[in-house]
């Protein structure tokens, strides 16, 4: 166990095997743990390399214990002969919510007032907002996270569009009769007063936004980032931010996570520490499917969220 997972899960798991607990370990503490272990369960805190699998030549599972899978070498787990599953779907709620959450606060300028009040400040003619009501909101990716926000910014009455790598015309027909227009990238950041991103990080969308969108956007907008950080270049949003091209930021993910990032430096930036998953529902939803699939993958029955 190499990251954090939840208690209810960990005695479960320590009933039924012999767990050896070590979120935090480093990567060469990593590379010695694994020499013996046939079951690895890490979290996106842990990077699994191929040089972490080639030291586990008794590894037979690898869970990750929630959706995104560019931590893990997926070519090298599957040519070990590694079974390798994800828990998509049990954070998905979770992730919308504090983007939702962060974008409301980003609007009405919470943290501004916050910081104000502890500092002694009554600022209120200063902080007048704008409301989700309304507004325009683009959702960049219709995956889980990305549905599940645009759901909730309807049900707020905002207008909704989204963009998606690949859409057949029913699928079309079948958000719009939902309130959601399909639209390039480039019309979605041109046309929204707010856009959140929900997309994997991968090789297409590795910095899917840099300066050229940001400039895009116009300076009444706001960026939500809940996917992972390096979808944005965030030497160009730090460029933007401070040059006011876009009104705000919020960020759940970073380009290098554990430490400071120099966008703290901004006042129009709301910034979390990738929490998006830290609810206690949604942690006991992972860890009860993270138990259950590590049953079937040892007894060699079907795991529904199978990547190799």
């Amino acid at each position: 166990m190499a990251d954090p997972l939840d208690p209810a899960a960990l005695a479960e798991l320590s009933r039924t095997y012999d767990l050896v607990d070590r979120p935090g370990c480093s990567q060469p503490e990593l590379q010695t743990l694994v020499q013996e272990a046939e079951v690895l369960v890490v979290r996106s805190g842990v990077q699994v390399t191929a040089e972490i699998i080639a030291a586990a030549p008794r590894l037979r599972v690898l869970a990750r214990a929630g959706s995104g899978l560019d931590n893990i070498d997926l070519a090298a787990a599957a040519d070990a002969g590694v079974t390798v599953f994800n828990v998509p779907g049990a954070s998905a709620g979770a992730v919308a919510e504090l983007g939702l959450g962060m974008l409301m606060g980003l609007m009405r300028q919470i943290p501004s007032a916050d910081r104000g009040m502890r500092s002694g400040r009554w600022q209120k003619r200063a902080l007048t907002g704008r409301e989700v009501a309304g507004s325009a909101i683009g959702v960049v990716g219709l995956g889980r996270i990305g549905m599940r926000f645009a759901e909730l910014a309807l049900r707020l009455d905002a207008r909704v569009r989204a963009t998606v790598r690949r859409s057949a015309p029913e699928r079309a027909r079948e958000l719009g009769e939902q309130g959601i227009d399909l639209v390039s990238l480039e019309e979605l950041l041109a046309e929204s007063d707010a856009v959140c991103l929900a997309v994997p990080l991968t090789a297409e969308t590795r910095e899917l936004v840099g300066g050229a969108e940001l400039r895009l956007m116009g300076g009444s907008a706001y960026l939500v980032n809940v996917s992972r950080g390096g979808v944005v270049d965030e030497r160009a949003l730090f460029d933007a931010l401070a040059a006011g091209t876009i009104a705000g930021a919020a960020l759940d993910v970073h380009q290098r996570e554990g430490g400071t990032t120099p966008l703290a430096q901004l006042e129009n930036v709301v910034l979390t520490p990738h929490i998006g998953a830290m609810t206690h529902e949604a942690q006991q939803r992972i860890g009860r499917t993270v138990v259950d699939f590590i049953g079937r993958a040892l007894d060699g029955r079907p795991i529904p969220t199978r990547l190799c």
